[in-house]
C-alpha cells in the first residue's frame, strides 16, 4: 500500500475556483464579440452613409445639368423664335 502524500492534496474549492475563472474568461469573451459587433456595425452605418451622402450628391448634380439643360432648352426656343421672326420679316417685306 501507497501512503499518500500531503503534497498530492488539492487546495479546498478547486473545482469552484477553477469554474469562476472559465465564467471571467467567458463573460470577457463575449464582451469581446460585443464590442467586434458593435465596430462592425458602425463601419457599416458609416459605408451606408457614404453611399447615401454620394447619392445625394449625384442626384444633385443631375438637378444641376437638368436646370442647365432646361435653360439651354429655352434659349434655343428663344433664338428660334427670333429667327422664324426675322424670317417672316423679311419675307413680308419682299412680298
Amino acid at each position: 500500500m501507497i501512503p499518500e502524500d500531503p503534497n498530492d492534496e488539492l487546495p479546498p474549492n478547486l473545482g469552484l475556483t477553477v469554474g469562476f475563472i472559465a465564467s471571467v474568461i467567458l463573460s470577457i469573451g463575449y464582451v469581446v464579440d460585443t464590442i467586434g459587433t458593435g465596430i462592425a456595425l458602425y463601419e457599416a452605418n458609416r459605408d451606408y452613409r457614404t453611399a447615401e451622402r454620394a447619392a445625394q450628391d449625384q442626384q444633385q448634380q443631375i438637378s444641376d445639368i437638368q436646370n442647365k439643360l432646361d435653360q439651354l432648352l429655352g434659349q434655343m426656343e428663344e433664338l428660334k423664335k427670333e429667327q422664324d421672326g426675322s424670317r417672316n420679316r423679311y419675307r413680308h417685306k419682299r412680298g
